[in-house]
């Protein structure tokens, strides 16, 4: 293999975790080649990561460890919400609430219907 260069080898079309990867460390000091695995790869990709563009995700579970943003549209047979806190006033921009965002308290959900107002609708036991 030594004698190919990358674009030359084979295109793998899935991966497994313990597939291996090359990797150039430290390529602006000191550079060296080295391997990872495909789950160390993925393991160390920090929890604030932003996507860009369409993010499309199979399978039936979706663990998240932290907040998400969605700025367009969510669909899904189940979501399950972290609750947030109670906004201070109905006043979206002066709780930092963006318009269309929604907060979930025990007794209600909150949503920020334009720069100034926030609506909440009661909970109620069914």
């Amino acid at each position: 293999m030594a004698d190919k260069k990358v674009t030359q080898l084979t295109a793998l079309t899935t991966t497994a975790a313990p597939d291996l990867l090359m990797i150039v460390d430290d390529p602006n000091g000191t550079p060296v080649s080295k391997k990872i695995t495909v789950k160390n790869f993925f393991g160390a990709v920090p929890s604030n990561t932003v996507f860009k563009d369409n993010v499309t995700v199979t399978g039936n579970t979706v663990q998240l460890a932290s907040a998400v943003t969605i700025t367009k549209t969510l669909t899904a047979n189940t979501v399950k919400f972290t609750f947030g806190n109670v906004p201070a006033s109905n006043n979206a921009t002066t709780v930092g609430m963006a318009v269309g965002e929604a907060r979930f308290t025990n007794n209600y959900i909150y949503i920020a219907v334009n720069a100034t107002t926030i609506k909440r609708v009661a909970l109620e036991k069914f």
